[in-house]
């Protein structure tokens, strides 16, 4: 096909193809760089052409600047039938998985951190806004329809799937993605089917959740019921592996997965009312309420202190991304590697070890110090009973000696019935006695009760803030530091080393990396596969293995086994394809990144020793700071205590003098 007419009827030119797809494909315009034609195979029917007209006429600059919009149609003669339409052309973008998966992402945005994908998730959402502001709804939502730029903008493609409300006519979606589906669409057909932004709004959600869990499905968790979980299902039962209701559905998440905890709260709830079964469609989160949470997540992300290509909330005390890479053995976020500046493997030019350990021994250790049991600092006098407390214990003892009297009479007249008499006597007992006395008695009781649970609380805090562990922890802390810096030098030589004596196998790594699941043909192996297996970190061939396979849902019996038979036989075919290259030194790449791993090591290290003595002796100033609090914390709730057993003695006054005569001697 070499020319084409545009609406109005003007010639335009097709140049070369710039990709192809099932439906048409993709040619550049003579004389507008700016703009590409979508060409499809064959010419479209009647619907299709007033639906690409209606977006052509919906076009302005706020839908280019978010979607690669129709700005018109194409035919095959000015006045003939519709054969495609053009649109914006779409530049240094990747499909927004590229952005999400871990392996994926070290390749295609290499400078990324988690603020770059809390970005990219703003932008997504603000795109699904501007379509939404029109009336419009994507309908099928998945990965394949959003593009990310190297600035985390974003892009919708593939927009002539979109639901249109051209004004005078609605044109559906009739295609979609069930692992993108929300829950009451399950098992509908997309034909016909009238979508709504609460549907998109599910998509969103999903989308918005693969970017900040790093490519894991909401949806993709562990199953602790009986047999399989397809994603498809557990979407339909809500199924939520990640949210607090997820125990409940017998759900877990994947391991090695950032915890859902580590997001702060309006995050986490934007989550549970997408994902969750109490929250019917028409209250799932808009796209307006996921940009302002997400610049607000954006704007309170902290930078960690060990490794400052972790970014993470700050609500959180603690770095999720260094235990997450600790418990995993991947790397989430890597900075381009560059080669060691020369001398960064001395770390700070004027470092001197001896000198720096001298500092830190200097710091006098604390001496141990049980907690103190001060006694009373002053005698305790016991208060006294008020007079008309004193009356009423008066009287009452009256009244119990008449009650006594009487049921006494009562058993020496009949003794057979001592069963009545006892019981009558308690209840006119309870009757007559006046229980303001008994009323003190227990409010002078529990004041004793609270002054001892006072003292299991003081005797908490000093093990927990007066003892010297803390003090000794750190200590011990650099010690493990220093020995490690003294073994940088020979750790980095046998690293290096390693690089040489293992070049096989790290070329075997490298070209198993390159191979991506989900850009291969695997039997058997379909959508939903894919992503499970990404969600429990599998992308590469290089992620393959038996161990990793069995834990992934599906994978592990009847046609599971099949599926992971599968997996494990193309990897098999692909370490047979593979070439060991003895020429091929270590890769001076992965020598530079290991010597700028052990310098940044080593300046980590030196900043620690060198702030070494002032954290010593600020744990040291805070334990005595304690201590002194403490002391008088005790002080005070010794004589607390002792008032409280004085007071209660008043009740029982022989008890009282048993109590002195026992302290005088």
């Amino acid at each position: 096909m070499t020319r084409l007419y545009s609406g109005a009827g003007h010639l335009i030119e097709p140049g070369k193809i710039l990709g192809r797809g099932g439906e048409g494909a993709v040619h550049e315009i003579a004389g507008r760089p700016g703009f590409v034609a979508k060409i499809y195979h064959q010419a479209v029917g009647p619907d299709k052409a007033l639906k690409l007209e209606g977006m052509a006429r919906q076009a302005h600059p706020g839908l280019l600047e978010i979607a690669a919009w129709p700005v018109d149609v194409l035919r095959v003669r000015p006045d003939g039938p519709v054969q495609g339409f053009v649109m914006p052309r779409v530049n240094g973008y990747r499909e927004i998985h590229s952005l999400y998966g871990p392996s994926h992402r070290k390749r295609s945005f290499p400078h990324a951190d988690w603020s770059f994908l809390v970005h990219a998730a703003r932008n997504l959402a603000s795109a699904f806004e501007t379509i939404h502001a029109r009336n419009n709804v994507i309908g099928d939502v998945n990965p394949g329809n959003v593009v990310v730029s190297a600035q985390a903008l974003v892009k919708l493609i593939d927009c002539d799937s979109f639901q249109i409300d051209t004004g005078d006519r609605l044109f559906l979606c009739d295609v979609g993605v069930p692992q993108f589906t929300a829950p009451e669409l399950q098992d509908r057909p997309f034909h016909g089917l009238r979508r709504t932004p609460e549907h998109d709004a599910f998509g969103l959600a999903l989308l918005c959740f693969h970017l900040l869990f790093m490519g894991r499905h909401p949806f993709a968790g562990r199953y602790r019921g009986k047999g399989d979980m397809p994603i498809e299902r557990a979407i339909k039962e809500y199924r939520f592996a990640f949210g607090r209701q997820a125990a409940s559905r017998l759900m877990e998440p994947p391991p090695h997965t950032l915890p859902f905890d580590a997001l702060p709260r309006p995050v986490a709830d934007l989550f549970e009312r997408a994902f969750t079964a109490s929250a019917p469609a028409p209250s799932r989160p808009t796209a307006r309420e996921w940009l302002l949470a997400l610049e607000r997540l954006n704007r309170e992300l902290r930078m960690c202190s060990r490794n400052p290509v972790h970014k993470y909330p700050a609500q959180s005390s603690a770095c999720p991304w260094c235990a997450l890479e600790r418990s995993s053995g991947t790397a989430f976020f890597v900075l381009p590697q560059r080669p060691a500046p020369a001398g960064s493997a001395t770390g700070h030019g004027d470092f001197h070890f001896d000198s720096a350990w001298g500092r830190i021994l200097a710091v006098a250790p604390l001496p141990t110090e049980a907690m103190p049991r001060p006694a009373p600092q002053a005698e305790i006098v016991p208060t006294p009973l008020a007079e008309p407390l004193r009356r009423i214990q008066h009287e009452n003892l009256i009244k119990a000696v008449v009650v006594a009297g009487i049921a006494s009479i009562a058993i020496l007249t009949r003794p057979y019935l001592i069963w009545l008499w006892l019981p009558l006597a308690f209840v006119a007992w309870s009757l007559a006695r006046n229980g303001a006395v008994r009323r003190e008695y227990q409010r002078r009781r529990l004041a004793l009760l609270a002054a001892r649970r006072e003292l299991m609380d003081l005797r908490a805090a000093w093990q927990q803030r007066a003892t010297d562990r803390s003090f000794v922890r750190k200590l011990h802390d650099l010690h493990v530091l220093r020995e490690h810096y003294r073994n940088l030098s020979a750790d980095l030589q046998r690293d290096l080393q390693r690089l040489e004596t293992d070049r096989r196998q790290l070329q075997l790594q490298a070209f198993l990396e390159s191979h991506f699941i989900d850009a291969a043909q695997i039997p058997g192996i379909g959508v939903t596969d894919r992503m499970a297996l990404e969600s429990y970190g599998i992308e590469t061939a290089a992620d393959v293995a038996p161990a990793a396979i069995e834990a992934v849902p599906g994978f592990g019996q009847r046609l599971g086994r099949q599926r992971a038979a599968a997996l494990l036989s193309w990897r098999q075919a692909l370490e047979q394809r593979f070439r060991y290259d003895p020429r091929q030194g270590a890769d001076p790449a992965a020598t530079a990144d290991l010597q700028h791993q052990y310098a940044q090591q080593r300046s980590q290290i030196e900043q620690e020793l060198l702030a070494g003595p002032d954290e010593l002796a600020k744990i040291k100033t805070e334990i005595l700071k304690q201590r002194a609090q403490l002391n008088i914390a005790l002080i005070r709730q010794a004589m607390q205590e002792a008032q409280a057993q004085a007071d209660l003695r008043v009740f029982y006054p022989g008890l009282a003098a048993f109590w002195k005569r026992r302290h005088r001697a």
